[in-house]
């Protein structure tokens, strides 16, 4: 008897729905930080190992990155999948990023890839992998660094926004800290004989804002003074900056992390303070798979009944590996609300049935992309000539 692939990945993720939508919410509803994410680990650990997977835990020094492994049971010797699940949380916010939907719609990519590949007995491994820390340090950077992703094929993961597309061009990003250091003194008594290092963090942040009419109309520059001093009457020997700027391309993030250094020297010399920089890995921009993209955005216009959006603003780490290897970081559109990620209202948009429904249509999605890319040879070829092709052209990029 013939098996329809599609309905073997609808099978998978319409039979796990009711757990995946408790995933998310438990997710959802206590969300971590940066790191911090021991909960989240944990839920998304325990299903798997039910689940009958082998987990691998403490993945490249970090405590809450994991990695989940199939080997079919036609042999290890075919494709090399990788899906990435995302699940760290906003300070003030919770998941106003959707990261406890990033989360199951990787765990339900896997399991779909999976079940595909015993069904059909189509020979390879196909691997989750828990990332942590996206929304700050960059987790799969650091995992990318320990070759925890050598050897696969392909990798992919989902990511809901007010949009969908298969050919999102992200910015580039890099985040700092800035920390000046002044002497304290009393500020009525002889502030003379101190040195403001809350006046630093305020001329650097006004600097700034005046260097922005000279840049280019893609580039982002955002941050907030997070100490500018304790009390009023005090002359605060100690400030600190948390500032994020954004490029399209690689190439012009470090012309723009010049000019941003020079404002924050500047600021420490007009004060008499002193500084230091301490910089995160840079997020550099995401490249998809134009081959993959497109069939994403056919499978997805075909419910949407719109067409798919690529003006939208924001950065991964996920670009860093899409520079590196065959990859696809699909958006998907939650309710048609076009509320932007990063707020309240997103939030509780990530937490209702319809964005729930969304995420399994986007999984089903991916999976069913994944299993043309293990059956079609030649869909596969043309998927690696694409890469090769914007390997190639990426010279010219950096």
């Amino acid at each position: 008897m013939l098996v329809s692939v599609d309905n073997v990945i609808a099978d998978a993720i319409d039979g796990a729905s009711a757990d995946l939508r408790r995933l998310s919410l438990a997710i959802h509803d206590n969300p971590e930080l940066v790191l911090k994410e021991e909960e989240a680990c944990r839920v998304l650990v325990d299903y798997l190992e039910s689940s009958g997977f082998k987990v691998e835990r403490n993945v490249a020094g970090l405590s809450t990155a994991f990695i989940s492994t199939y080997v079919s049971s036609a042999g290890a010797h075919g494709l090399n999948i990788g899906f990435c699940s995302e699940y760290d949380a906003l300070p003030g916010i919770g998941h106003g990023c959707g990261h406890n939907l990033i989360a199951i719609s990787g765990v339900a990519m896997f399991l779909a890839t999976s079940r595909v590949m015993h069904k059909c007995r189509i020979p390879g491994t196909v691997k989750l992998f828990g990332t942590p820390a996206e929304e700050a340090i960059g987790g799969k950077i650091t995992m990318l660094d320990h070759g925890v992703f050598d050897d696969r094929d392909l990798l992919m993961m989902l990511h809901p926004t007010p949009v969908y597309t298969g050919a999102w061009h992200s910015q580039c990003c890099l985040s700092m800290k800035i920390e000046y250091f002044g002497k304290a003194s009393h500020a009525a008594m002889a502030p003379w004989d101190g040195i403001n290092a809350g006046t630093a963090a305020n001329i650097a942040m006004l600097t700034m804002g005046a260097l922005r009419e000279q840049l280019k109309p893609d580039w982002r520059t955002h941050g907030i003074i997070t100490n500018g001093g304790q009390a009023a009457n005090v002359i605060p020997e100690y400030s600190c900056i948390e500032y994020t700027i954004r490029t399209a391309r690689a190439s012009e993030l470090h012309v723009l992390r010049e000019r941003t250094m020079r404002v924050f020297e500047a600021a420490a010399l007009a004060t008499g303070c002193t500084h230091k920089v301490t910089e995160e890995y840079a997020y550099l921009d995401n490249m998809d798979n134009p081959v993959l993209g497109q069939l994403y955005e056919e499978i997805m216009e075909s419910e949407y009944h719109l067409p798919p959006e690529q003006d939208i603003g924001g950065s991964t780490d996920f670009g860093n590996l899409s520079q590196k290897f065959i990859s696809l970081h699909g958006l998907f559109s939650l309710t048609g609300s076009r509320v932007p990620n990063h707020t309240v209202e997103f939030a509780k948009d990530a937490r209702s049935v319809e964005a729930h429904k969304w995420t399994l249509f986007a999984a089903k999605t991916g999976a069913r992309i994944v299993a043309r890319c293990l059956m079609d040879e030649e869909f596969w070829k043309q998927v690696k000539r694409a890469h090769d092709e914007r390997q190639r052209g990426s010279g010219d990029r950096h």
